[in-house]
């Protein structure tokens, strides 16, 4: 597999630490951000190949950022992977209905999540 580089997002410092080593170990470089205006920053500059973005983060949630990035000429063909706790079937539709291009919930398994990037990253 190529070094993709993912953005990963989340006000978590422990699931960011663990989830970049994880993704680093599977030969992803990994850029980080702690809420979603560090997110929309680093997006618009490192051009990630993927974002991993988590839902439920002060001042700004995962739909405003996405919704945000999906408006920007420079970010909009970023594909985005929502990650949340909530697994409820309307925080799933209301990530597609906003651009998201899937949905990771929280905790997941590294295999499931590996399945969704690389499925996302061939499209």
């Amino acid at each position: 597999m190529t070094k993709n580089r993912i953005l990963l997002v989340d006000d978590e410092p422990d699931i960011v630490e663990t989830a970049a080593f994880m993704l680093q170990s599977y030969s992803f470089q990994v850029i980080t951000a702690g809420n979603g205006i560090e997110c929309i920053e680093k997006a618009k500059k490192e051009q990630p190949d993927l974002i991993l973005l988590d839902i439920m983060m002060p001042e700004m949630n995962g739909y405003e950022v996405c919704a945000k990035l999906r408006e920007d000429d420079s970010t909009k063909h970023i594909p985005i992977i929502m990650l949340s706790a909530k697994g409820e079937s309307e925080a799933i539709l209301k990530s597609h209905k906003i651009g998201a291009d899937d949905y990771v919930v929280k905790p997941f398994s590294m295999p499931t999540l590996l399945s969704k990037l690389e499925k996302v990253l061939e499209e």
